[in-house]
């Protein structure tokens, strides 16, 4: 049917002479192929049935040239509609103002597709395209196609109708590697329509299925695509707030040794050299280190035991302290920073508020992939305003945008008195 306006007149179409002579030969040769099969079907049930045929012939001498005769007539008949059905194909093309190609003429057209998705993927989106109602209208099978999928070849036939290598089915099968290029190779299969004279719908069904999975593979590449911008774009933002969270740890823990030093300068010069002295050297291990997001629990506790030796210069036999970690657990990766504000909490509501003095373990153990890190003191034990300060609040926050729910921090009372920290990081 030509759909094109009555205002717009197509261009004239001239057809290769050679394709238009290839193409009534092919009918023809295709026609014969098919009658020579039912004829030789044919012999052979003659063949079978031979002594009751020689009495028959027996029976009518003239019966060899009548059957001579009825297949003569049964060749030219349909070699005439044939080479109508080809001059009728030609004048359809030639008023829709499409030349004849070469595609046309075959029976077992092909495309290969590209896909930018991986081969899992890419056989998924196939199997759930093919499978859909659109496909199977834009086939003209009026309802979802019939079909077959094998996941372990690769391989997925849809075709009207079953058996599926009887009518005009179309194979797709997907090849390719994980890392590598992932083809989607779709061809017509062999059936009884090779037999009839090709009016281009292998090679219409071959660009249907071809184009619906173009436009699968690219919406589902936007798809991924935006996911791992998103991705990508929450990546920095938790970056972003990491380092502000940590650039608000570091001023709140100097600030504090910085008094401390301040006020020991003006009463015992040799004690503020020991306490510099310390604090040169935390810092000297400290600094590289504070503005990335992980670092590794052995060098937190170094820095944790730095710091408690100046407080302790500054508190004197009030405060005593004890780390204890397994030897497994010091390589752990552990965030930063964080272990400094449990410490210093232990010291500033729990030692400084209590009247005597006081001591501080901390243990580290390492127990089917979580690490487990306590921080207690046998000070003034919980207050009201305990767990609402800066140090605690930061460190929830950081947890949660580091390990989300895989990490978590508990502060209750110790069963000595004081408080317990308990940080745990499970991988």
């Amino acid at each position: 049917m030509n759909t094109t306006p009555f205002y717009r007149k197509s261009a004239p179409v001239e057809h290769d002479r050679r394709l238009m002579w290839r193409y009534a030969g092919q009918s023809l040769l295709r026609l014969w192929s098919g009658m020579a099969i039912l004829i030789l079907c044919f012999i052979v049930v003659l063949l079978s049935m031979q002594s009751s045929i020689g009495l028959f012939i027996g029976m009518h001498p003239n019966l060899g040239a009548t059957v001579a005769f009825n297949i003569l007539w049964f060749a030219l008949i349909p070699t005439a509609v044939v080479v109508s059905s080809v001059r009728r194909r030609l004048m359809e093309l030639t008023d829709a103002g499409t030349p004849l190609s070469a595609e046309m003429l075959s029976s077992r057209p092909r495309r290969v597709l590209l896909s930018p998705l991986d081969p899992l993927t890419t056989y998924n989106v196939c199997a759930e395209t093919l499978s859909g109602l659109a496909v199977g209208q834009a086939l003209g099978y009026g309802g979802p196609a019939v079909f077959r999928h094998s996941p372990f070849t690769g391989k997925i036939v849809l075709g009207p109708w079953r058996p599926l290598w009887l009518g005009r089915s179309t194979e797709v099968v997907v090849e390719g590697e994980s890392g590598g290029p992932v083809e989607v190779r779709i061809r017509r299969r062999f059936g009884i329509n090779f037999f009839c004279v090709q009016r281009g719908e292998a090679l219409t069904a071959v660009q249907t299925i071809a184009s619906h999975l173009q436009a699968q593979f690219e919406q589902r590449d936007r798809a991924l695509r935006a996911i791992k911008r998103e991705q990508e774009l929450e990546r920095a933002a938790l970056q972003s707030r990491l380092t502000a969270l940590q650039a608000q740890v570091e001023p709140h823990f100097l600030f504090n040794t910085l008094a401390n030093l301040k006020y020991l300068i003006r009463t015992d010069a040799d004690t503020a050299q020991q306490m510099l002295d310390h604090l040169v050297g935390y810092l000297q291990n400290a600094l590289p280190d504070m503005r990335s997001v992980s670092s590794t629990l052995q060098r937190e506790l170094a820095l944790v035991r730095d710091y408690l030796s100046i407080m302790q210069i500054r508190m004197g036999q009030r405060l005593h302290f004890r780390i204890e970690a397994e030897e497994a657990a010091l390589a752990h990766a552990f965030p930063p920073a964080m272990l400094i504000s449990l410490v210093e909490n232990a010291i500033k509501h729990g030692l400084e508020r209590a009247s005597r003095p006081g001591e501080i373990v901390i243990t580290a153990t390492l127990r089917n992939g979580e690490l487990r890190v306590q921080v207690c003191d046998d000070g003034a034990g919980l207050t009201e305003h305990m767990g609402q300060g800066f140090g605690l609040a930061n460190i929830h926050q950081r947890l949660q945008l580091l390990y989300g729910e895989r990490a978590a921090l508990s502060v209750s009372a110790a069963q000595t008195g004081g408080v317990q920290a308990m940080l745990t990081i499970k991988e």
